[in-house]
Parts: C-alpha cells; sequence; structure tokens
C-alpha cells in the first residue's frame, strides 16, 4: 500500500507540471482529450499448481496443544502507467492507450506452529528413495510493460461527481524480470534450489495479455484535474501459464488515476 501512496503522489507533483493555466473555450467542443496517471494494485484469484508436490500434512503436538497447520497462496500486482485519451463530448465515452508498468508477486506459505513454519515440498522419487525439503516459502517475482487500450463511458453526472463505466485489454511488450526463489528452513539446503524448483517446472508463458472491467467514481470541477476512484470487476488472463506457482481463475483491484485535460 505504501508504493501505491508515494507513486500516485509522485504522479501527482509530475503532472500537475503539464497543466499551468485554465481551460476556456469559447464554443463547446465536440471532442476533448485526457492524460491519465494511474496506479493500482490487482489481486489475482485461484489455487496452489498441482505439479507442485506439497505435503499437505504439517500438523504438529506441542505439550497438550495440537495444530493441523496452515498452507497458504498469496499472490498481488502493482502498476503505474500513463494513457491519453480522446473523448467524445457529444456521446459522453472515449479511448486510450498508452504504457503501463507491473510487478506481480506470488508466494505459498507454510505454517504449523511458532517452532514450526514450514512444509514439506517433495523434489525427487527414484524408485523407493522419496527426497522431501523443509520449506518456508516459495516467492516468485515478475515484471512487465505492456501496452492498455480502454473504452470509458459516463452513465451518469452530478455536479462535481461523475460514474464511469470502462473495459479494456492489455498486451505485454516486455518481460522485464521473471524469477523464484525458495526459503528453507535449513540453510544446507540452498545448494538445491535449482534442482528443486526445477522438480516443480519454472517455464512460463514470457508475455501476458488480459481483458477486464472496472466502474469508477470521478470527482473534480470540469476542464481541470480530476480524481478518479475504480474498482475491478472480475476479470481474466487471457494469456496462459502466467504464473509458476499458481493457477489464477481471474484477478480484481483497484485503481487511483489523475485526469488532466490538454485541451487548450
Amino acid at each position: 500500500m505504501r508504493y501505491l501512496i508515494f507513486s500516485f503522489c509522485l504522479m501527482t507533483m509530475s503532472a500537475s507540471k503539464l497543466y499551468s493555466q485554465d481551460i476556456s473555450p469559447e464554443t463547446p467542443q465536440k471532442w476533448t482529450q485526457f492524460i491519465h496517471f494511474e496506479s493500482g494494485i490487482m489481486y489475482p484469484n485461484g489455487s496452489i499448481k498441482e505439479n507442485i508436490a506439497i505435503r499437505q500434512n504439517i500438523s504438529s503436538y506441542y505439550v497438550s496443544q495440537y495444530s493441523n497447520g496452515l498452507i497458504s497462496a498469496a499472490s498481488s500486482g502493482f502498476y503505474v502507467g500513463m494513457r491519453w485519451e480522446y473523448f467524445s463530448v457529444k456521446y459522453k465515452s472515449g479511448i486510450s492507450t498508452g504504457l503501463r508498468y507491473t510487478g506481480y508477486t506470488s508466494e505459498i506459505s507454510g505454517y504449523s506452529s511458532n517452532s514450526a513454519d514450514f512444509y514439506y515440498l517433495r523434489y525427487s522419487m527414484e524408485d523407493t528413495d522419496t527426497k522431501f525439503a523443509r520449506i518456508k516459502s516459495i516467492l516468485e517475482t515478475n515484471s512487465f510493460i505492456s501496452i492498455p487500450l480502454e473504452i470509458r463511458a459516463v452513465p451518469f453526472k452530478y455536479k462535481k461527481f461523475e460514474l464511469q463505466a470502462k473495459v479494456g485489454a492489455e498486451i505485454s511488450i516486455l518481460n522485464m524480470n521473471k524469477s523464484s526463489d525458495i526459503d528453507f528452513s535449513d540453510n544446507d539446503m540452498e545448494i538445491h534450489q535449482d534442482l528443486i524448483l526445477n522438480s516443480i517446472g519454472t517455464v512460463t508463458n514470457k508475455f501476458y495479455s488480459t481483458a477486464y472491467a472496472s466502474i469508477g467514481l470521478k470527482y473534480g470541477i470540469e476542464d481541470k484535474p480530476n480524481f478518479v476512484f475504480e474498482l475491478f470487476l472480475p476479470s481474466v488472463f487471457l494469456s496462459t501459464d502466467n504464473f509458476v506457482l499458481s493457477e489464477v481463475d481471474y484477478f480484481d483491484g483497484f485503481k487511483l488515476s489523475l485526469q488532466f485535460p490538454i485541451n487548450k
């Protein structure tokens, strides 16, 4: 969350330099243009991939207490971007495109008790010899540069408030980083990290694409910089094999943006 707030404040200061005078057209315009500076958080939802051979039973006993143990998976995405929009005043709709940076993280972690924060992962089966590693967590990171294409409609407006509906799609053009790392319970297992990662499969799609929809609320004065808050509706990845650790069904999240008119 602190990265979202920092990026939003940084974009606010940078974007304000683009807007130094009022917009006061003498005649009504049929078309207008906007620059959008945006920052948001996404939450991919899904399940742990079946090919990851986790031993679910990490239950433990301590004196008279018993714990079934817990293995959890979590994914999140953070992005910043800029879009240029061509908006029809008559039809109250517009189309925009630009550039976006997105960074994803996924983690599988285990917990049983204060003295057992690991789970077992099978990484080798040779005849009767089965090998397990005690793992605290597996962390996956991905980052991309992508091009979004969005269509925005304004079904309702009242004074300084404006309801927005939006559909969009994006496709990545550059995979900046894709890596996986294991936090072992036993540090001596570090030398086997590549072997264990290869056992669960680390080959994923280098590029990705999504289709999404959102609803939002804009606040501000006409022809002035405006603030927009959006909620993503359940949206989908069009590409497959986007993550090493999880099989994502859909994603949701929210976005903050600044909308600057650029017509003079």
